[in-house]
């Protein structure tokens, strides 16, 4: 058995599994101390659990084990007992299944000061780092992960904590095997074979030597998570994929001479650590999810039973946002609408989901796009190996034969981005941490994978406009409206206010700006200026004049006021034009090619009119409407992670791709986290710049606790569901 096993039992264990901890750390402590007695008695323990025998004297080590939270306080409570009971020990161990680490070293320092007691604390990672040392620890561990983690890691205990989006036992496993299997998606695998191998395991997993099952029960079960294909296309596929995994060393057995199926011993080893520590990475999921909770509701922040008890609500709807996310994602393909989640999109599906939060729908999906959009590294790998597999399991209700409905995807891309991609790109370059830069991550993989990325002429006026219109925000006294995106971005980074310009001028002089601005995203992202406007030219009058309608709609309704004052229409036709030259430009150069190869030509980008384009194409040009060009970074994500790219990508770079790329948080920075900032920064005047920024993000983090808490989400409750959960929180 391996820790991950061990770690996974050990964090199970709750207040009324003392007994078992009790019994699992005498094993384990015996071959260190072989002269260790219990003390424990019906009567009570007086402050120990055990001690070493002395033939000599008094015993000067004590013994405490405890599963508590609260382990400072269950250390200051047992040094009180032993002073009560006139006990006194030169050293105390301290067993512990939480995780402690360095954590206690003031504790350790305080009470060896003033009481010159040394305390030796033995925490979780500790039990973990030694379970092998020795057979009496290695038995002593399988007992425990057999009497916890077994009962867990069957088909059904696995499938009762797991995979809330799907509504059987059966699908459940089969998810959390299409999980597991990520790393066998990596390279040129075939993906139909190795998302038929995992639900085939995933059939077998209770299965051993002596409880087989025969073909024709496997294919049975099988059909049942393939309900679009054919019974003879399941028996055939089923029996393919037996065939492979039964061969030499493989992870299934079959029985020559009573015939059936079985995992093998070592499989089912395997499977065991491999679920547990699904288990962990979801429960780190929820811990994740109770941090960002943290702060919009009271009543959460002061019980943590409640606020744990809501982070399993969360997760239960985030994973119907990826399943959600995962059947766009197949009808993009197929050639529907392009896949996009947007904050109000999530609220819908939370609202709908009627689960029993405590939060207002706007919050809970605000805290599922914090974690979605900039999670821990842990999470990041689980969310996207999870989001992934339901995709793969919707394709697999779909067809299936996955590998032929992603083989339409493009390989040779070439993608145009719009202003609305270029933006969050350039404001990335104010993170100090790379590994948080997720579109440049993004673009990066994809030019790596051979995508050639492009921007106009429109796209690098824009730019160039957004960038004046900073510099102008920056030198009036007083500012009228919401701070334009880049700014907003440089501020929340804790930079110099007066160093704005200067940041700027990396990016363009004053001599030449659209040639240096073309120059820079060459530079710095492989971003090539390709200008689209003659190919537009060319396009049919009636589509250029429904995709005019379409941005003119928006435009005079989303920027006829900009900063408190009328944009003019010479601007407001400027930006209409950069937008039908790049949506026609993209859809006149698939003239010629054949949706069900794929196209090549894209538009990436973030704004919400054009996940319109599908509908507003077909309604307004009928029959012979021609597909949507539009692309979100998103869906580009799941194309590269899943799609034929793939075999271009390294593992650490599929892994590092972002779930989801959210810009919102700057479009809309209310103007008291600017003050906060521009305060902030000028009462730490002439400290070392790290530390200022340091200190400034911290400030802007206790500034959005505090307005997101204050924040009335009541108003917003217009459906009887949002109404219900508002009059929860305010009993």
């Amino acid at each position: 058995m391996t820790s991950t096993r061990l770690r996974f039992a050990l964090e199970q264990l709750a207040g009324g599994d003392w007994l078992l901890f009790e019994r699992f750390t005498s094993e384990f402590l015996a071959p260190e101390f072989p002269a260790f007695r219990t003390t424990a008695t019906p009567s009570g323990d007086r402050g120990r659990d055990g001690e070493i025998f002395s033939i000599s004297g008094a015993p000067n080590t004590g013994f405490q084990f405890s599963v508590t939270a609260e382990w400072k306080s269950k250390i200051s409570d047992t040094l009180k007992t032993l002073d009560k009971n006139g006990i006194s020990y030169r050293r105390i161990v301290y067993c512990t299944n939480r995780q402690i680490g360095a954590a206690a070293d003031d504790l350790k320092a305080q009470i060896w000061d003033d009481r010159a007691i040394l305390l030796d604390i033995r925490d979780r990672e500790w039990f973990c780092e030694r379970e092998l040392t020795s057979a009496e620890r290695a038995t002593a561990s399988e007992e425990l992960a057999e009497q916890i983690v077994t009962p867990i890691v069957t088909a059904r205990g696995i499938a009762s904590v797991t995979g809330a989006a799907l509504s059987s036992d059966e699908a459940r496993v089969a998810l959390v095997h299409l999980t597991l299997n990520a790393n066998d998606r990596i390279g040129d695998s075939n993906l139909t074979k190795t998302s038929l191998d995992a639900l085939v395991q995933s059939v077998l997993v209770d299965t051993s030597q002596e409880q087989r099952l025969e073909e024709a029960q496997i294919v049975e079960r099988m059909y049942a998570l393939l309900p679009h294909a054919g019974p003879s296309q399941v028996a055939a596929l089923t029996r393919s994929s037996l065939i492979r995994l039964s061969r030499k060393n493989g992870p299934v057995k079959s029985h020559s001479t009573l015939g059936g199926y079985h995992m093998s011993h070592s499989a089912a080893e395997a499977w065991k650590d491999a679920a547990a520590s699904y288990v962990l990475d979801q429960q780190s999921l929820e811990a994740d999810l109770a941090a960002a909770a943290y702060g919009y509701d009271g009543a959460l922040d002061d019980d943590y039973g409640k606020l744990r008890s809501e982070a399993h609500e969360l997760r239960i709807a985030l994973e119907s946002v990826m399943l959600r996310a995962g059947e766009s994602f197949v009808a993009a393909v197929e050639g529907g609408e392009p896949a996009y989640l947007s904050a109000e999109q999530l609220e819908e599906q939370v609202i709908a989901l009627d689960l029993p939060l405590r939060l207002h729908p706007k919050q809970a999906a605000a805290v599922i796009l914090e974690v979605l959009s900039m999670p821990a590294d842990q999470t990041r790998q689980h969310l996207t190996r999870v989001l992934d597999a339901y995709t793969l399991f919707s394709f697999l209700q779909q067809t299936p034969d996955v590998q032929k409905a992603l083989s339409r995807v493009f390989t040779n891309a070439k993608i145009w981005l719009d202003t609305s991609t270029v933006l969050p790109l350039v404001a990335e370059s104010l993170i100090d941490d790379e590994n948080k830069r997720l579109e440049t991550a993004l673009l990066s993989a994809a030019s790596d994978s051979g995508v050639g990325l492009y921007v106009t002429d429109g796209v690098i006026e824009e730019l160039r406009y957004h960038i004046e219109k900073c510099i102008n925000y920056v030198r009036q006294s007083l500012r009228d409206g919401e701070p334009p995106f880049l700014y907003a971005a440089y501020m929340l980074s804790g930079r110099d206010e007066r160093q704005f310009a200067a940041w700027t001028a990396d990016i363009h002089g004053s001599v030449h700006p659209d040639l240096d601005i073309e120059d820079y995203l060459y530079t710095k992202f492989q971003i090539v200026r390709k200008d689209l406007a003659e190919v537009a030219a060319k396009a049919d009058p009636k589509l250029r004049a429904a995709v005019t309608k379409l941005f003119q709609e928006k435009h005079n309704r989303s920027h006829n006021r900009q900063d408190g004052r009328l944009r003019s229409p010479t601007i407001i036709n400027r930006l209409v034009s950069h937008d039908v030259e790049s949506v026609v430009g993209v859809i006149e150069l698939r003239r010629d090619s054949r949706p069900e190869l794929g196209y090549e030509a894209w538009w990436l980008t973030l704004d919400k009119t054009a996940y319109r384009l599908k509908r507003w194409l077909s309604d307004n040009l009928g029959k012979g409407a021609p597909d949507t060009p539009a692309l979100s970074p998103d869906y580009l994500s799941q194309l590269l992670r899943l799609g034929p790219l793939r075999r271009s990508l390294r593992s650490e770079d599929a892994q590092n791709l972002p779930l989801i790329i959210d810009v919102t948080r700057l479009e809309s920075v209310p103007s008291e986290l600017i003050e906060v900032a521009r305060n902030t920064r000028l009462s730490l005047e002439g400290l070392d710049e790290r530390r200022i920024r340091r200190e400034v993000r911290d400030a802007l983090h206790r500034a959005h606790t505090t307005l997101r808490s204050n924040h009335d989400y009541g108003s917003a409750a217009q459906s009887s569901v949002a109404r219900r959960l508002t009059a929860q929180r305010n009993k």
